[in-house]
């Protein structure tokens, strides 16, 4: 099994609330991960730092224009598993 395969949505809304907690001072258990990330004050920068952990843990290279400040954790983590699911050549 392949890192890809083994990383789950689930795994990455918990990568995120950990990551996105720790920028905003924050306790992870207070990020619903059915909250948009605007509400809780995310920026461009905070999405860029995102996603370059993302891409950091596990590869996943999401477009850079992709604001995650609309998305929800979850709504996040399936387009980052999505990413990783793309054969290689077309990432």
């Amino acid at each position: 099994m392949s890192v890809t395969q083994e990383i789950t949505p689930e795994l990455v809304v918990e990568r995120l609330r950990q990551v996105l907690a720790e920028l905003l001072e924050m306790a992870p258990a207070d990020l619903d991960a059915d909250v948009p990330l605007s509400a809780f004050g995310i920026d461009s920068m905070t999405s860029f730092v995102l996603l370059g952990d993302l891409e950091k843990w596990c590869g996943a290279e999401l477009r850079t224009e992709a604001s995650l400040g609309t998305l929800t954790l979850t709504e996040a983590a399936d387009a980052v598993v999505a990413e990783l699911r793309q054969p290689r050549k077309e990432r």
